[in-house]
């Protein structure tokens, strides 16, 4: 092998190293839960195209709440009382995750700053919590005051907020699971069946209400006081789920409850409200629930001294050339 290839190899180890590719970055993907489909479906956020079902299988009924675990993992709830896991980057089913614990047709799920499971049992009318890494089940984490818990969320404060079929927001201590207060009142601003809640990038509180015409309300993210109908329009029957996502805009499911209202994913301006379009409706879409978007990879900043290595490397493949070419 010559000079300049052995530096050559180098230098593509070295790159690699680094982090640097030369193939595109992946796509940004919308998944949906949809108990209709029995599975996860997914979406190419910058072409709103269908790209297929991302999992399935594994004895995945009635898909749920979805969430991406700290493993990279995704899991999501389904009817027969468990959380399955599939495959974060294929979606190949791995296991059950989690069974017992009287969970009882779950509902949304998120994974808390302790790096454990959270999710709500509907029926058994709690937030049971499981082993963020093993699945086995630790508690009935909160319980009081709660009536069908569905959509469930960790605030910038660190506590657990979870919506229900009395049309409240009920607040927990995040790390005992003690009863707060009622942070939004029942039937506050016209909240009526919430689902799905969500904090927004301006800390305030994003909560679907209605049901044959829909609409998501905003409160005080520190008080709970309502603040406005923060969106409504474009068709929106009962918001399944809530998702801000990375270009700054809300996704709402919305499921058709009628033969003359279509299953839709409908986008929103991050900042107004205002009904942007419709991102996605018919086709694979059957009762469109909890929304999740694919985690993007950071990209890798080398380090200086990295940098300086690579530029050495650069300055002695020139060096190799020249010296070839006097030859």
């Amino acid at each position: 092998m010559t000079v300049h290839r052995k530096v050559s190899s180098i230098l593509v180890l070295l790159a690699a190293s680094l982090g640097w590719t030369s193939g595109p970055a992946d796509a940004i993907e919308l998944l949906v839960s949809d108990p209709g489909a029995n599975a996860v479906l997914r979406y190419n956020v910058e072409t709103k195209a269908f790209d297929g079902v991302f999992a399935s299988g594994g004895g995945l009924t009635e898909p749920s709440g979805l969430a991406f675990g700290p493993d990279g993992n995704l899991y999501v709830g389904s009817i027969d009382n468990t959380v399955k896991r599939f495959n974060g980057t294929t979606g190949a089913f791995i296991d059950t995750f989690t069974t017992g614990g009287d969970l009882h047709f779950p509902g949304g799920l998120k994974f808390g700053p302790d790096g454990n499971l959270y999710v709500s049992s509907i029926f058994s009318n709690s937030v049971l919590r499981f082993n963020g890494t093993t699945g086995a089940f630790i508690d009935a984490f909160a319980t009081e005051g709660l009536n069908e818990p569905t959509g469930l969320v960790f605030g910038p404060d660190g506590n657990l907020y979870v919506a229900g079929s009395l049309s409240t927001v009920l607040r927990f201590n995040g790390a005992t699971g003690e009863f707060i207060d009622v942070f939004v009142p029942e039937f506050s601003g016209g909240l009526l069946n919430p689902n799905d809640l969500v904090f927004g990038p301006d800390g305030n509180l994003y909560v679907g209400s209605g049901a044959f015409t829909g609409s998501v309300l905003r409160y005080d993210g520190k008080t709970g006081e309502f603040i406005d109908t923060f969106a409504s329009g474009g068709g929106l029957s009962l918001p399944g789920g809530l998702v801000f996502g990375p270009d700054g805009n809300l996704y709402v499911s919305s499921p058709g409850f009628t033969t003359t209202q279509p299953d839709m994913i409908l986008r929103y301006d991050g900042t107004t409200g205002e009904f942007l379009d419709v991102f996605a409706s018919g086709g694979a879409l059957n009762f469109p629930q909890y929304l999740v978007f694919s985690p993007v990879a950071p990209a890798v900043t080398p380090a200086p001294a990295a940098l300086t290595l690579l530029s050495v490397g650069v300055s002695c493949l020139a060096l190799a050339r020249r010296r070839q070419w006097r030859r």
